[in-house]
């Protein structure tokens, strides 16, 4: 999961993981605000899936990165 408030930032980091040779199309979810990834991370826990690595902008208005990692466990 990639979550961020700047397509931009999105979009380049979707560009660096795609050359590392990791097809986000399939792999990737993204998420443009923390309040979005909480409820996305838990839909997905519902339905028995679990995310093996989440990267989040600290610094986002509302809830900030360091708030949604402290919330994911």
């Amino acid at each position: 999961m990639l979550i961020d408030d700047e397509e931009f930032c999105i979009s380049a980091m979707i560009a660096i993981l795609n050359r590392l040779g990791i097809n986000c199309e399939d792999q990737l979810d993204t998420c443009m605000s923390g309040e979005e990834a909480i409820k996305q991370v838990e839909t997905a826990y519902n339905n028995k899936m679990v995310y093996k690595i989440i990267f989040t902008d600290f610094s986002m208005p509302g809830m900030d990165g360091i708030e949604v990692s402290s919330r994911i466990k």
